[in-house]
């Protein structure tokens, strides 16, 4: 399992929080989201790699800084 950080500028609200947890988990149904809307970083612990969850990310309509 990994560890990842990314800053996703345009999570404003917790239904966006929401959709990327959702997309990501569509990926790697064990992983663990933290997306936090206030701070706009998600975290997550996955299986998955990091370019993997990014591209869920960006397929779910946000960007990553």
């Amino acid at each position: 399992m990994a560890k990842l950080t990314f800053t996703v500028p345009d999570m404003m609200c917790a239904a966006c929080a929401e959709t990327i947890t959702q997309a990501i988990q569509v990926l790697d149904a064990t992983a663990t989201v933290d997306a936090d809307p206030n701070q706009k970083v998600v975290t997550v612990t996955t299986t998955a790699a990091a370019e993997q969850v990014s591209t869920a990310i960006n397929q779910a309509g946000y960007t990553i800084q």
